[in-house]
């Protein structure tokens, strides 16, 4: 009996004390006091929005914990916080948003906030090691975001130097403006200058706000050149918009927190979405009309324009589209007008080479004009002073063309010009060019590595352009001779002027001594 007693004593305190390791649960709960007083649970790792009101807003926060942990929230829109508690000790954690260190235990203490309008702003309670996991996440992704948007300013900037378009200055501009918007709001600063409360401040986030606006106008109507194809509605609309919006910002910087400058805010956000919705519309047309590239910028701007509904309209739906739906639509409209980019110097280089063929290349007969042989001449004559050989010119003119002309009209010599100077241009090889520097006159010029060569090339040529057989029409003939003289410079002259002076020069003593043409054409 004695020995019963014993075992139940010891099962006894073995259960109260096993009773005593088992941690309580754990629970916080939030009040707005004055705001009917509801007491509102705030479960562990999710957020609870609650409504703050203009002014002052006192949250009594009630917790019970087994270990430390972090109660966080955002501050986007609240200018000042202060705690008031008697039995616990808060620490403030350096974060990209105000953050404290909770106590274990049970405790009770009051945050006390200034906000300058009436919104939703969340809150939340969570481990220390989660919170530290979320947080070195959301920092190094937005390290990569910095990262590629600091890549991007230098390498557009850079590029519009080269190219001597403004364009690439201000989409520079706007990616250095808007990343720094985005810096102000993630609140990276809020580690690395925690004591600079005036670049931390909401004002000078909002003024980022509207550089990013004006900026994004700025260089959006100049790559789609919407500025010269609405001249008026960019002038009287779309500019002073985009200035109007920078001004708001200036003035809310310089406002104290009032309801005015809660007014001038949201007008501020309005004006941008419409704004943003009129260049979207214009984009729009100028995609339907198939203009190039506008396709893609119309999906960057449909993009940011979602984002702008959710953070100006949408703001009460979703917490987290609110504050991120910008940020990855920055991160793709700022890639795909990057490849818009990247594609307009491409084009601008397609269209410079083109332009520089048209002004290079004669009309009529497909082949290098002065302008364009003189360009190939000189390279020629470059290589040859750096790598030896000689050079060769061949000076040919049509005898008695005129005749053709008159008697059986210009289009008939034109296609003469044309079939000649596409015979000729089939027989010749690297480095060997053909270009038409008058009416009837032609050149060649190539370049051989030595005399021997050059004289083949000259007597290759001779027995080619005697065995054309050339038909303009079905019945119709032509007995067409030419003067061909040349010239092998086994020294690079000083100028293709030198060059063709000396090659005209045995061009017309052929002329004067043969009084049949060394070359017949039949046609």
């Amino acid at each position: 009996m004695q020995l019963l007693s014993v075992l139940i004593l010891t099962l006894g305190c073995s259960s109260l004390l096993q009773a005593q390791q088992i941690p309580s649960e754990e629970y916080c709960q939030v009040l707005l006091i004055g705001n009917d007083n509801l007491v509102q649970a705030l479960p562990k790792g999710d957020s609870v929005a609650i409504q703050l009101l203009t002014g002052e807003n006192r949250l009594r926060l009630s917790c019970h914990l087994n270990e430390q942990a972090i109660f966080t929230f955002g501050k986007d829109e609240i200018l000042e916080v202060n705690i008031e508690t008697t039995n616990a000790t808060v620490e403030q954690v350096l974060s990209n948003s105000p953050s404290y260190l909770l106590p274990a235990g049970t405790f009770q203490m009051d945050f006390v906030f200034l906000t300058h309008h009436e919104f939703l702003q969340q809150f939340s309670w969570l481990s220390t090691a989660t919170f530290f996991n979320q947080n070195l996440i959301n920092n190094i992704t937005m390290g990569a975001f910095y990262g590629l948007s600091l890549t991007l300013i230098f390498y557009v900037f850079f590029m519009g130097k080269v190219l001597g378009d403004n364009r690439f200055q201000f989409y520079s501009l706007y990616i250095f403006c808007a990343a720094t918007f985005f810096l102000l709001q993630e609140g990276q600063l809020n580690i690395i200058l925690p004591k600079h409360s005036f670049l931390l401040s909401h004002q000078f986030y909002l003024l980022f706000a509207g550089l990013t606006v004006v900026t994004a106008i700025l260089f959006i109507v100049r790559l789609t050149d919407i500025n010269q194809q609405w001249p008026r509605l960019t002038r009287y609309f779309l500019e002073p918009g985009g200035i109007a919006v920078l001004l708001m910002s200036i003035v809310m910087l310089l406002l104290d927190h009032n309801a005015l400058s809660a007014y001038i805010g949201e007008a501020m956000s309005k004006l941008t979405l419409v704004l943003m919705l009129c260049i979207f519309s214009l984009v729009a047309l100028q995609t339907t009309a198939k203009k190039r590239m506008a396709s893609w910028v119309l999906f960057s701007l449909g993009l940011m324009v979602i984002a702008m509904f959710f953070r100006t309209i949408l703001q009460d739906l979703s917490p987290f589209l609110h504050r991120y739906a910008l940020i990855f639509a920055f991160s793709i409209e700022a890639f795909i007008l990057a490849v818009v980019v990247l594609t307009r110097v491409k084009n601008i280089r397609q269209d410079k080479i083109r332009a520089e063929s048209q002004a290079s290349t004669d009309e009529l007969c497909n082949v290098l004009n002065r302008r364009g042989w003189e360009l190939r001449a000189n390279q020629l004559l470059n290589q040859q002073r750096l790598n030896g050989g000689v050079t060769c010119l061949l000076y040919l003119d049509l005898n008695d063309f005129k005749q053709i002309n008159d008697k059986m009209g210009h289009d008939i010599g034109d296609k003469a010009l044309q079939l000649i100077s596409a015979e000729i241009e089939e027989q010749l090889g690297l480095d060997e060019y053909l270009g038409r520097i008058g009416g009837d006159e032609f050149v060649i010029i190539g370049h051989f590595k030595s005399v021997h060569t050059a004289k083949n090339f000259v007597e290759k040529m001779q027995i080619n352009l005697r065995q054309y057989k050339l038909k303009i029409e079905e019945e119709m003939t032509l007995n067409v001779t030419c003067s061909v003289g040349y010239k092998i410079f086994s020294k690079a002259p000083n100028s293709t002027k030198d060059m063709l002076i000396l090659g005209d020069k045995s061009m017309y003593h052929v002329k004067q001594t043969e009084k049949k043409s060394t070359l017949k054409v039949l046609c």
